[in-house]
């Protein structure tokens, strides 16, 4: 991800394809100056776009950990709705940690946002 204006390096945004399921996880982090701008709910609602107008996607979801609120903020405000809590489901630093799933599916996302304003700003 850039920003638009100065084209500085603000983040990385994927889609991670599971094509027998017609589904895909996103995975998104942006740099903390970057931090509440916009940028990560912009590019995840191009992403959504992208995934499901484009791929054909059925299912796209995401994880985050609950000690991340400013990631799964990211995911409601791109639509995405909460699905559960897996307690201790990673390991990091030694520690065991919760993640947080969000998911939409694709009529849902029909129904709840512009499709082609998220498109447009794949190629802005």
């Amino acid at each position: 991800m850039v920003e638009k204006k100065s084209q500085l390096f603000t983040g990385l945004v994927n889609l991670n394809l599971s094509t027998p399921h017609r589904r895909g996880e996103l995975a998104y982090w942006i740099g903390k100056d970057y931090w509440g701008k916009g940028y990560g709910t912009e590019a995840v609602k191009a992403l959504l776009a992208y995934g499901f107008r484009t791929l054909h996607l059925h299912r796209i979801y995401a994880a985050a950990f609950t000690s991340n609120p400013g990631s799964w903020r990211v995911m409601e405000k791109a639509g995405l709705t909460y699905e559960g809590t897996l307690r201790h489901h990673v390991a990091r630093l030694g520690e065991f940690h919760d993640l947080v799933y969000y998911g939409l599916l694709k009529e849902e996302c029909e129904k709840g946002f512009d499709h082609k304003e998220a498109s447009d700003d794949l190629t802005s």
